[in-house]
Protein backbone atom coordinates (compact mmCIF):
# COMPACT_ATOMS: atom_id res chain seq x y z
CA UNK A 1 0.00 0.00 0.00
CA UNK A 2 1.97 3.41 -0.88
CA UNK A 3 2.14 5.92 1.86
CA UNK A 4 3.48 9.68 1.20
CA UNK A 5 6.19 11.21 4.07
CA UNK A 6 6.11 15.23 3.54
CA UNK A 7 9.35 16.69 3.55
CA UNK A 8 10.06 20.18 2.53
CA UNK A 9 7.08 21.18 0.66
CA UNK A 10 7.33 17.73 -1.65
CA UNK A 11 5.95 14.33 -1.10
CA UNK A 12 8.33 11.17 -1.15
CA UNK A 13 6.36 7.77 -1.47
CA UNK A 14 7.07 4.79 0.23
CA UNK A 15 5.77 1.55 0.99
CA UNK A 16 6.29 -0.47 3.75
CA UNK A 17 5.84 -4.63 3.96
CA UNK A 18 6.24 -7.65 6.11
CA UNK A 19 8.15 -8.19 9.70
CA UNK A 20 11.60 -9.49 10.98
CA UNK A 21 14.69 -7.84 10.15
CA UNK A 22 14.57 -4.31 8.34
CA UNK A 23 15.51 -4.14 4.88
CA UNK A 24 15.69 -0.52 3.22
CA UNK A 25 15.58 -1.33 -1.34
CA UNK A 26 16.79 1.49 -3.55
CA UNK A 27 16.08 1.93 -7.23
CA UNK A 28 18.19 2.96 -9.65
CA UNK A 29 17.77 5.51 -12.25
CA UNK A 30 14.45 5.17 -14.75
CA UNK A 31 13.34 2.95 -11.92
CA UNK A 32 10.53 3.44 -9.02
CA UNK A 33 9.57 1.14 -6.34
CA UNK A 34 7.20 -0.65 -8.82
CA UNK A 35 10.50 -1.85 -11.10
CA UNK A 36 10.68 -4.76 -8.30
CA UNK A 37 7.64 -4.57 -6.74
CA UNK A 38 7.12 -8.75 -7.31
CA UNK A 39 10.57 -9.35 -5.80
CA UNK A 40 9.77 -7.16 -2.81
CA UNK A 41 6.62 -8.62 -2.37
CA UNK A 42 8.72 -12.10 -2.22
CA UNK A 43 11.03 -10.69 0.38
CA UNK A 44 8.71 -9.48 2.26
CA UNK A 45 7.99 -12.64 3.48
CA UNK A 46 11.02 -13.35 5.13
CA UNK A 47 11.42 -9.67 5.78
CA UNK A 48 10.39 -6.08 6.84
CA UNK A 49 10.74 -4.18 3.29
CA UNK A 50 10.94 -0.99 2.87
CA UNK A 51 10.91 0.65 -0.33
CA UNK A 52 10.83 3.98 -1.57
CA UNK A 53 10.63 6.17 -5.21
CA UNK A 54 13.87 8.62 -4.75
CA UNK A 55 13.30 12.12 -5.34
CA UNK A 56 12.10 13.18 -8.97
CA UNK A 57 11.23 9.52 -9.85
CA UNK A 58 7.98 7.27 -9.35
CA UNK A 59 5.29 9.38 -7.55
CA UNK A 60 8.34 11.29 -5.21
CA UNK A 61 8.53 15.15 -6.19
CA UNK A 62 11.43 17.30 -6.73
CA UNK A 63 11.29 20.80 -4.46
CA UNK A 64 13.46 22.18 -7.45
CA UNK A 65 15.01 21.61 -10.56
CA UNK A 66 18.28 19.84 -9.21
CA UNK A 67 19.11 16.74 -5.92
CA UNK A 68 21.54 15.44 -5.75
CA UNK A 69 22.89 12.07 -4.44
CA UNK A 70 23.59 13.46 -0.89
CA UNK A 71 20.05 15.29 -0.85
CA UNK A 72 18.66 11.79 -2.11
CA UNK A 73 20.32 10.27 0.99
CA UNK A 74 18.61 12.98 2.88
CA UNK A 75 15.22 11.87 2.28
CA UNK A 76 16.26 8.46 3.32
CA UNK A 77 17.38 9.37 6.67
CA UNK A 78 14.03 11.43 7.11
CA UNK A 79 12.07 8.11 6.01
CA UNK A 80 13.63 5.90 8.30
CA UNK A 81 13.43 8.60 11.21
CA UNK A 82 9.66 8.76 10.25
CA UNK A 83 9.44 5.48 10.70
CA UNK A 84 11.62 4.92 13.89
CA UNK A 85 14.56 2.43 12.22
CA UNK A 86 17.23 1.91 14.65
CA UNK A 87 19.28 -0.32 12.18
CA UNK A 88 18.62 -0.79 8.69
CA UNK A 89 20.21 -3.63 6.07
CA UNK A 90 20.30 -1.24 3.23
CA UNK A 91 20.49 -2.33 -0.71
CA UNK A 92 21.15 0.04 -3.54
CA UNK A 93 20.39 -1.33 -6.81
CA UNK A 94 22.65 0.92 -9.58
CA UNK A 95 22.07 4.34 -8.71
CA UNK A 96 20.37 3.58 -5.60
CA UNK A 97 23.88 2.16 -4.92
CA UNK A 98 25.37 5.61 -4.88
CA UNK A 99 22.52 6.62 -2.36
CA UNK A 100 23.01 4.30 -0.50
CA UNK A 101 26.88 4.64 -0.25
CA UNK A 102 25.92 8.28 0.44
CA UNK A 103 23.89 7.37 3.19
CA UNK A 104 26.60 5.15 4.34
CA UNK A 105 28.90 7.93 4.36
CA UNK A 106 26.98 10.38 6.73
CA UNK A 107 25.05 7.50 8.69
CA UNK A 108 26.75 4.59 9.10
CA UNK A 109 25.76 4.28 12.91
CA UNK A 110 21.88 3.10 11.50
CA UNK A 111 23.55 0.58 9.38
CA UNK A 112 23.18 -3.81 9.97
CA UNK A 113 24.63 -4.76 6.62
CA UNK A 114 25.17 -3.09 2.92
CA UNK A 115 24.64 -4.34 -0.14
CA UNK A 116 25.43 -2.66 -3.60
CA UNK A 117 23.22 -4.55 -6.09
CA UNK A 118 24.99 -4.00 -9.59
CA UNK A 119 26.12 -0.89 -8.71
CA UNK A 120 29.61 1.23 -8.16
CA UNK A 121 31.82 3.54 -5.56
CA UNK A 122 33.42 4.58 -8.85
CA UNK A 123 32.79 7.93 -9.74
CA UNK A 124 31.59 8.69 -13.09
CA UNK A 125 34.33 8.75 -15.80
CA UNK A 126 34.75 11.50 -18.62
CA UNK A 127 33.14 9.31 -21.01
CA UNK A 128 30.37 8.43 -18.83
CA UNK A 129 29.37 11.93 -18.07
CA UNK A 130 29.59 13.13 -21.65
CA UNK A 131 26.98 10.00 -22.27
CA UNK A 132 24.70 11.79 -19.60
CA UNK A 133 25.08 15.48 -20.71
CA UNK A 134 23.74 13.54 -24.29
CA UNK A 135 20.84 12.24 -22.68
CA UNK A 136 20.08 15.48 -20.59
CA UNK A 137 19.81 16.69 -24.29
CA UNK A 138 17.72 14.44 -25.41
CA UNK A 139 15.03 15.05 -22.95
CA UNK A 140 15.33 18.87 -23.70
CA UNK A 141 14.40 17.87 -27.17
CA UNK A 142 11.53 15.69 -25.78
CA UNK A 143 12.94 12.75 -26.67
CA UNK A 144 12.82 11.18 -23.02
CA UNK A 145 10.99 7.73 -24.41
CA UNK A 146 13.82 7.44 -26.55
CA UNK A 147 16.59 7.30 -23.91
CA UNK A 148 13.94 4.37 -22.05
CA UNK A 149 13.14 2.15 -25.20
CA UNK A 150 16.97 2.43 -25.46
CA UNK A 151 18.42 2.18 -22.18
CA UNK A 152 15.71 -0.37 -20.69
CA UNK A 153 16.57 -3.45 -22.86
CA UNK A 154 20.05 -3.05 -22.13
CA UNK A 155 19.61 -3.71 -18.17
CA UNK A 156 18.68 -6.93 -19.12
CA UNK A 157 21.57 -10.07 -20.55
CA UNK A 158 21.69 -9.86 -24.18
CA UNK A 159 20.57 -13.57 -24.17
CA UNK A 160 17.64 -12.70 -22.06
CA UNK A 161 16.04 -9.98 -23.71
CA UNK A 162 13.36 -12.28 -25.78
CA UNK A 163 12.60 -14.30 -22.50
CA UNK A 164 11.86 -11.08 -20.24
CA UNK A 165 10.18 -9.39 -23.20
CA UNK A 166 6.90 -8.79 -21.00
CA UNK A 167 9.13 -7.29 -18.31
CA UNK A 168 11.26 -4.88 -20.63
CA UNK A 169 7.99 -3.56 -21.54
CA UNK A 170 6.53 -2.95 -18.04
CA UNK A 171 9.85 -1.22 -17.06
CA UNK A 172 9.91 0.65 -20.22
CA UNK A 173 6.82 1.97 -18.99
CA UNK A 174 7.60 3.08 -15.69
CA UNK A 175 10.62 4.87 -17.17
CA UNK A 176 8.81 6.99 -19.64
CA UNK A 177 6.90 8.39 -16.74
CA UNK A 178 9.72 9.75 -15.13
CA UNK A 179 9.18 13.45 -15.18
CA UNK A 180 11.64 15.34 -17.30
CA UNK A 181 12.65 17.79 -14.50
CA UNK A 182 12.91 14.25 -12.61
CA UNK A 183 15.20 12.31 -15.37
CA UNK A 184 17.48 15.81 -15.76
CA UNK A 185 17.92 15.91 -11.79
CA UNK A 186 19.27 12.23 -11.44
CA UNK A 187 21.84 12.77 -14.63
CA UNK A 188 23.26 15.89 -13.29
CA UNK A 189 23.59 13.62 -9.58
CA UNK A 190 24.99 10.94 -11.00
CA UNK A 191 27.72 12.80 -13.28
CA UNK A 192 28.30 15.04 -9.71
CA UNK A 193 28.90 12.17 -7.35
CA UNK A 194 32.31 12.00 -5.55
CA UNK A 195 34.34 8.54 -5.55
CA UNK A 196 33.19 6.98 -2.42
CA UNK A 197 35.41 3.36 -2.49
CA UNK A 198 37.24 4.49 0.97
CA UNK A 199 33.74 5.04 2.17
CA UNK A 200 32.99 1.93 1.00
CA UNK A 201 36.62 -0.29 2.04
CA UNK A 202 35.87 1.56 5.74
CA UNK A 203 32.04 -0.15 6.58
CA UNK A 204 32.85 -2.54 9.01
CA UNK A 205 29.79 -5.07 9.06
CA UNK A 206 28.74 -7.45 6.67
CA UNK A 207 28.92 -5.95 2.87
CA UNK A 208 28.16 -7.65 -0.54
CA UNK A 209 28.10 -6.98 -4.19
CA UNK A 210 25.83 -9.03 -6.21
CA UNK A 211 27.08 -8.33 -9.81
CA UNK A 212 25.94 -10.22 -13.03
CA UNK A 213 28.33 -12.12 -15.34
CA UNK A 214 26.13 -10.84 -17.98
CA UNK A 215 26.18 -7.01 -16.88
CA UNK A 216 26.03 -4.37 -19.90
CA UNK A 217 26.76 -1.10 -17.85
CA UNK A 218 28.94 -2.81 -15.26
CA UNK A 219 31.86 -5.79 -16.53
CA UNK A 220 32.32 -8.98 -14.35
CA UNK A 221 36.28 -8.17 -14.04
CA UNK A 222 35.44 -4.42 -12.75
CA UNK A 223 32.77 -5.54 -10.56
CA UNK A 224 34.93 -7.93 -9.10
CA UNK A 225 37.86 -5.81 -8.57
CA UNK A 226 35.58 -3.17 -6.85
CA UNK A 227 34.81 -5.90 -4.44
CA UNK A 228 38.07 -7.25 -3.92
CA UNK A 229 39.59 -3.87 -3.32
CA UNK A 230 36.92 -3.10 -0.80
CA UNK A 231 36.79 -5.82 1.05
CA UNK A 232 32.71 -7.04 -0.16
CA UNK A 233 31.56 -10.17 -0.67
CA UNK A 234 31.12 -11.16 -3.97
CA UNK A 235 27.67 -13.06 -5.36
CA UNK A 236 27.73 -13.27 -8.99
CA UNK A 237 24.50 -13.96 -11.05
CA UNK A 238 25.52 -16.48 -13.71
CA UNK A 239 23.09 -15.65 -16.38
CA UNK A 240 21.97 -12.04 -15.04
CA UNK A 241 22.90 -8.42 -16.82
CA UNK A 242 21.57 -5.93 -14.62
CA UNK A 243 18.55 -6.68 -13.34
CA UNK A 244 19.15 -9.21 -11.37
CA UNK A 245 15.93 -9.83 -8.91
CA UNK A 246 14.14 -10.28 -12.29
CA UNK A 247 16.64 -12.62 -13.77
CA UNK A 248 17.65 -14.50 -11.36
CA UNK A 249 15.14 -13.63 -8.75
CA UNK A 250 15.12 -17.15 -6.73
CA UNK A 251 19.35 -16.56 -6.52
CA UNK A 252 19.04 -13.01 -5.15
CA UNK A 253 16.15 -13.80 -2.54
CA UNK A 254 18.11 -17.00 -0.86
CA UNK A 255 20.92 -14.14 -0.84
CA UNK A 256 19.89 -11.15 0.49
CA UNK A 257 17.98 -13.46 3.04
CA UNK A 258 21.67 -14.78 4.00
CA UNK A 259 22.67 -11.06 3.99
CA UNK A 260 20.12 -9.92 6.65
CA UNK A 261 20.09 -12.95 8.69
CA UNK A 262 22.88 -15.33 8.71
CA UNK A 263 25.97 -12.69 8.23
Amino acid sequence: MDQFLELNDYKLRYRDQGKGNTVVFLHGYLESLETFETFTKDLSRLARVITLDLPGHGLSELTNDSCSIEEMAEAVNELANHLQLQKINLIGHSMGGYVALAFADKYVDKLESFCLFHSSPNADTDDKKANRQREIELVLQGKKELICKSNIPKTFSNKNQNKYAHEIKRITEIACKTSDKGIIAALNAMMNRPDRNKVLKALNMPKVSIMGKEDNFIPLKVAGEIAKENGLTPFVLQTSGHMGFIEQRQECLREIFRIIYEC
